[in-house]
């Protein structure tokens, strides 16, 4: 008997309608300042992700700029996945916590900071290269403006 919460196949079924709108919490940030363009933060991601979206806590680049600490945040999440077939993705020039990593451009995500917290005690900054890399990746991915004219 299938009582809806899995096929067995580690799938689950879409909900079947909407559900009742709760506002979320908000939650106080473990960071005391706001966080600022090209540093690169721990994020603890959605516990109810729904592949093939960002889940678990991983490490994020911020790309927003003029972030303030209750206001949303703009990041591309990273992964220690080879993504040598995303070529939205970009292998990152300097290790993140250790491991080889790369930032996934086509996966931007805006965040509560408090979701943000330091690694290791300290707030790394991407190198200039890399961000550039990193948003050029972004851009590309993102649809270009419509010519209006034509």
């Amino acid at each position: 008997m299938n009582d809806g919460a899995t096929d067995g196949g580690g799938e689950r079924p879409a909900p079947k309608g909407p559900l009742p709108e709760e506002k979320p919490q908000r939650v106080k940030p473990r960071i005391i300042a706001a966080p600022k363009i090209r540093q690169l933060y721990w994020c603890d991601f959605w516990r109810d992700s729904q592949l093939p979206e960002m889940w678990k806590t991983r490490p994020v680049v911020v790309v927003s700029y003029k972030n303030a600490l209750h206001g949303p945040c703009l990041v591309v999440p990273t992964s220690t996945d080879p993504q040598d077939d995303n070529r939205w993705a970009y292998k990152l020039s300097s290790s993140v916590d250790g491991q080889a990593s790369w930032a996934v451009c086509n996966q931007p995500s805006t965040i509560a900071p408090s979701r943000l917290s330091q690694v290791r005690g300290k707030i790394p900054l991407v190198s200039e290269a890399d961000f550039n890399e990193i948003l050029a990746r972004l851009m590309a991915w993102l649809p270009k403006p419509f010519d209006l004219e034509k």
